[in-house]
């Protein structure tokens, strides 16, 4: 199938446009024409091409009669399901991503089987006109959408569904943004691309048993003179949900309840700082991955990276597990361990380092010390437990570095954030020391390992130059670690991922990408 002037499978192409489509969006579509497939790209299609490129969600409208046919090219190009958030959920829709393998980028179809419409949140009302879309339909930078008429038709009757009563008073008063958005103003007049009112008319009376079509042209009517005349737009919603009360999926009353609901969680989401909207999860549930290596490997510019990429569609967070991030007691008893520390060398230098004023000192700065680690570990405790229960509400979870301890307790491992207490101080056993040192060993000894643990294997000399103010041998030292890690993970039975980090940052995301979409 040929899509915007390209052939459908062909890496590269270009449309029309100039604008880059994504390669492997192109091939799954024609994939879905060679099938027989019968679809058309529904609404937003002013945005098609921003849609062919990937920018935007493409929606598709399929026939239910197809379905069997549409899950097997679904199939066979290797796409997941995901699922929204309860607010956005909606009957007879599923949402798919899938991955362009050469250039690392995702794409979102929006899939209908039926048309369900309606107030956001909500989608009240079901409108069933899905045969008359796909019968007439005519063909836009390659890809079926909707005759021009009766797109408009429905999006007409999406935007007054749309319309709130805040959207009345905000017109009315003329203040803030208009009821019906300014995008949703361009679409329609990219639609009727000056098309006379009689001629939308006639070819609208193919929807007249469900659409009003009368209704439909007073709508037009009155954004062309005013398109905030706040009193007829809301006498107009009326008329719409009196004409289409028999699609109503549950009664006013019961719509606007859930609307309320719905509102009201994401403004608490925001004032909690969580963000607004939650994004979907994919269908087989939340997976953590933890990434492992050498200071210079980029392990902090991955992580972000990566969960900026799967964060455009799914709920992917990165947690930390370092020690550059502490809790307010992890900061003030290492700020106790330093003012201990300084007080110890000035006591040595005026009366000697093992005199009866310098030793109690040593021990109250060793002592500061170990509970610093102890609470950086407890630190750790608290991020993981965080990072679980993200997992098991199905998001995707990206460990910036995660202890290992579970793998081995030699002290050249323990450099990989592992226990410190023992390999910086030492304590005999018995001691309070050993006590808090065996106390720390356990908390690491708990984390366990992640679902998927990614080794970003960097040359130390050139993750030295990334890094000049490090120490080459610390670094050749934390590279072992990382290797020898991950190869006791693997011998575990544990999901190892080695990287090549030595390459440049845009092919090791890549590597990355490709890596971690094939096993959600």
């Amino acid at each position: 199938m040929a899509i915007g002037g390209v052939s459908a499978g062909a890496a590269g192409g270009r449309l029309a446009t100039d604008l880059d489509a994504v390669p492997a969006l192109l091939a799954w579509l024609g994939d879905l024409a060679d099938a027989r497939v019968r679809h058309c790209a529904w609404k937003s299609n002013d945005h098609l091409l921003a849609a062919l490129a990937g920018e935007t969600d493409l929606d598709l409208l399929i026939d239910p009669d197809d379905a069997a046919r549409f899950a097997a090219v679904v199939s066979r190009h290797g796409l997941k399901e995901a699922l929204p958030p309860p607010s956005a959920a909606c009957p007879a829709v599923q949402h798919y991503l899938g991955l362009d393998h050469e250039t690392g980028q995702l794409f979102h179809l929006h899939v209908h089987f039926q048309l369900v419409l309606g107030e956001r949140y909500v989608k009240n009302h079901r409108l069933p006109v899905e045969r008359e879309l796909l019968d007439g339909s005519r063909t836009l930078h390659g890809i079926p959408v909707p005759l021009a008429e009766l797109d408009l038709g429905v999006l007409v009757v999406r935007a007054l569904l749309k319309y709130r009563a805040r959207d009345v008073v905000k017109d009315v008063l003329r203040i803030r943004a208009p009821g019906i958005p300014a995008e949703t103003l361009a679409e329609i007049a990219w639609l009727r691309d000056g098309r006379d009112l009689e001629v939308i008319r006639s070819r609208l009376a193919v929807l007249g048993a469900v659409v009003p079509v009368d209704l439909v042209c007073s709508f037009l009517q009155v954004v062309d003179r005013d398109p905030r005349s706040g009193r007829e737009l809301m006498l107009l919603r009326g008329r719409l949900r009196r004409a289409l009360r028999e699609r109503q999926r549950r009664s006013r009353l019961r719509a606007g309840a859930t609307y309320a609901r719905a509102l009201w969680r994401c403004r608490l989401r925001r004032l909690l700082g969580h963000g607004g909207e939650r994004g979907m999860t994919l269908h087989r549930g939340g997976t953590t991955f933890a990434l492992i290596g050498a200071d210079g490997s980029g392990k902090s510019t991955i992580a972000g990276e990566v969960a900026c990429w799967l964060g455009w569609r799914l709920e992917a967070r990165v947690h930390y597990m370092g020690s550059k991030a502490p809790s307010p007691l992890t900061n003030w008893l290492y700020l106790g361990f330093r003012a201990l520390r300084r007080s110890h060398r000035a006591t040595s230098r005026r009366w000697g380092e093992g005199s009866v004023a310098a030793r109690p000192i040593a021990a109250l700065r060793d002592l500061a010390l170990a509970s610093h680690h102890l609470s950086v570990a407890l630190d750790r405790r608290r991020h993981h437990a965080r990072a679980a229960h993200d997992a098991r509400a199905g998001r995707i979870v990206i460990f910036d570095r995660h202890p290992l301890a579970c793998l081995s307790g030699r002290l050249e491992h323990q450099l990989l954030d592992g226990p410190q207490i023992a390999a910086v101080l030492g304590p005999p056993p018995g001691s309070l020391m050993g006590a808090l040192a065996r106390f720390e060993a356990r908390l690491y000894r708990r984390f366990g390992l992640p679902d998927h643990l990614v080794l970003l294997d960097v040359d130390p000399a050139a993750a030295a130059r990334r890094k000049p103010d490090h120490h080459l041998d610390l670094i050749r030292s934390k590279a072992r670690a990382a290797a020898e890690l991950a190869a006791l993970a693997r011998a575990t039975g544990a999901h190892v991922m080695c990287i090549d980090a030595n390459q440049t940052l845009d092919r090791v995301l890549l590597d990355v990408k490709r890596r971690v979409w094939d096993v959600l």
